[in-house]
């Protein structure tokens, strides 16, 4: 959907689950880094989602690299496809639907 605000008309998606956005990445923070769901090691540390050691996190790729995405921000893709997440009162407060 196309919201504005008093510089830019953008897209924007309220994301909630894996699969809400197509550019929202699934990572997990392992002791041995971030492994991405598409390396060869995520089987291996899938299993330990939850305990101490792994904790399962979405991003999105922005032009300062991966931010991380929680349940209801907002992912704006600007006029030039850079993106950027967004917390929901923050957008509220500052974009309307176009």
């Amino acid at each position: 959907m196309k919201y504005k605000n008093q510089s830019e008309t953008v897209e924007a998606v309220q994301w909630f689950n894996e699969g809400d956005h197509p550019d929202v990445i699934k990572l997990l923070i392992t002791p041995e880094g971030t492994v991405t769901d598409d390396s060869i090691i995520y089987d291996a540390w899938e299993s330990s989602i939850g305990s101490s050691l792994v904790r399962l996190v979405y991003a999105v790729e922005t032009p300062e690299g991966l931010e991380l995405v929680t349940p209801g921000d907002y992912i704006i893709t600007h006029a030039n496809g850079d993106m950027s997440p967004c917390k929901p009162d923050v957008f509220e407060r500052g974009y309307q639907p176009a």
